[in-house]
């Protein structure tokens, strides 16, 4: 996989306890901590819009359910 490089700011709490991370050896350096923490929230993140997507359209179609029986429902 191709990869950039880019440049980001962090608190020094957070830059320790990657430190600590990598001294426990759970990494190997700063920038895998990063790499996982970001694959990490994409896909948490995305598995959330895929949820309100869902409950987004389970709305729609139980409008569209309403819309469909309004007229019987005048009668």
């Amino acid at each position: 996989m191709e990869t950039d490089r880019i440049t980001i700011r962090l608190p020094q709490l957070h830059l320790h306890q990657i430190d600590l991370f990598i001294r426990a050896g759970e990494f190997s350096s700063r920038s895998e901590v990063v790499r996982h923490a970001v694959n990490e929230y994409i896909n948490n993140y995305a598995g959330r819009i895929i949820e309100k997507a869902d409950r987004i359209k389970k709305v729609q179609q139980l409008e569209a359910a309403v819309n469909a029986i309004e007229p019987y429902m005048k009668k």
